[in-house]
């Protein structure tokens, strides 16, 4: 593989999900929940100026119940479904573009086409695409602030941070991912690029110990500054939304997050949880004792609801957590809609052998402790966030980009093991 074939897979993403977006319905079903609630938001924003939408649950307006930074990405685009499709998949073709730039600075050229390759080809990205959710934004966010946290010059490390510090307003529960992704992101960028040299000097580059800074070096402050800088830069974009909520007639509260947090936490956590979200039974039985509340007392009536029901059920809730985390890593889609043979193939024929790569990378591919961390990072937290809410292929989404560098190495190091066995070659 030559770099001058990055354009043409850099063509290929977008055509893909141009494709795919530009055929989904250009009305919004208001049966599609998070979805339509993400319309709702942002068209009430464009037309009255007011963040709010009505909850048909609750047959009530909610103004906290999501952070601004997806349905602001909504109203820019004129809640117009069509433009928004295709606003996210230029995002998400930049993705692609995000991780061969990551790739090739530490483990060269063709790693980097082979991991853009992975995620250009990664179907259940192209899928989200096409919906009115916050996963294409924020897998894309997530993956330029990581490139841009690793960057040689303090400029580029910093607006790193920034880009990360942004991403919480898209889905608040990036809230202890950031930091630490910013702290191992300073270690890496000390690291010399190494886009030239066999695998094998890679590999030495990275796992070795990292030197004092030189003349020359890149510089900046430690680690644990960077990362509680990025906390800072944290605080900085949410105080905003939490003095909005603070002077809100309807809320009166510093609400740095959500009102969310309390639902999610019950649909993973009563008596009839299965691992996957399914709010409308419970909502159903629970009507009575929630009539009359308001967004702020449903909030506190849910989370104190699921942690009496942990606290009194640690079997089963280790038991539902452990479900959560085969749902959010399942290599097929689970849910009755997307069950079909066709959706169980083509998870099948992309996961299997990528999911291969990654192991193969992980353990043989070089590239040193601290990268491979990093590139886990977002799996291993996120995997943590929803063992402790609700199970979903969905939620795996922004991991797999970063992974995808792990898989792209591990590819390259079978290629390079195959042409050094091949006689006449040194």
């Amino acid at each position: 593989m030559r770099l001058s074939t990055l354009p043409l897979l850099l063509g290929v993403a977008l055509a893909l999900r141009l494709g795919w977006a530009l055929t989904r319905p250009a009305m919004m079903d208001p049966t599609l929940g998070d979805q339509f609630e993400y319309f709702q938001l942002a068209t009430n924003l464009l037309h009255t100026g007011e963040y709010r939408f009505e909850d048909a649950r609750f047959g009530d307006s909610v103004y906290a119940y999501r952070t601004p930074g997806y349905p602001l990405f909504v109203a820019a685009c004129g809640a117009n479904l069509r433009a928004v499709r295709v606003a996210q998949a230029l995002v998400d073709t930049s993705t692609v573009l995000a991780i061969y730039l990551f790739t090739r600075r530490f483990f060269g050229g063709r790693a980097a086409l082979i991991a853009a390759g992975i995620v250009a080809l990664n179907p259940f990205l192209v899928y989200f695409t096409g919906l009115i959710l916050s996963e294409t934004l924020f897998t894309a966010l997530l993956a330029w602030g990581i490139l841009l946290s690793v960057n040689h010059s303090r400029a580029g490390h910093f607006s790193g941070m920034v880009v990360l510090a942004l991403v919480v307003l898209v889905r608040p529960s990036v809230l202890g991912l950031v930091p630490l992704l910013v702290g191992m992101g300073a270690v890496l960028r000390r690291c010399p690029s190494v886009s030239n040299g066999s695998f094998e000097n890679r590999e030495r580059h990275l796992s070795a110990a990292l030197p004092p800074a030189k003349a020359g070096s890149p510089k900046g402050h430690h680690p644990l500054l960077d990362a509680l800088l990025a906390i800072i830069l944290i605080g900085a974009v949410l105080l905003p939304w939490a003095y909005r909520n603070a002077r809100h007639p309807a809320l009166q509260k510093w609400i740095w997050t959500t009102t969310n947090n309390g639902i999610t936490l019950y649909d993973g956590f009563h008596n009839q949880a299965t691992g996957a979200s399914d709010q409308k039974g419970f909502l159903e039985a629970l009507k009575p004792e929630l009539r009359g509340l308001s967004e702020l007392e449903r909030d506190r009536f849910f989370a104190e609801r699921a942690r009496r029901w942990i606290v009194e059920h640690p079997g089963r809730s280790l038991d539902l957590g452990l479900a959560k985390i085969g749902r959010t890593w399942s290599p097929i889609p689970l849910s009755s809609e997307y069950g079909s043979r066709a959706y169980v193939a083509i998870g099948l024929i992309y996961t299997v052998p990528v999911y291969l790569l990654f192991f193969i990378g992980l353990f043989r591919g070089g590239g040193g402790k601290t990268l491979k961390a990093l590139c886990l990072l977002p799996a291993i937290y996120f995997t943590g966030i929803h063992a402790a809410s609700v199970g979903s292929l969905r939620y795996r989404v922004p991991c797999e980009p970063p992974m995808a560098v792990i898989a792209g190495a591990g590819a390259a190091m079978l290629l390079n093991v195959r042409r050094s066995a091949r006689p006449g070659t040194v």
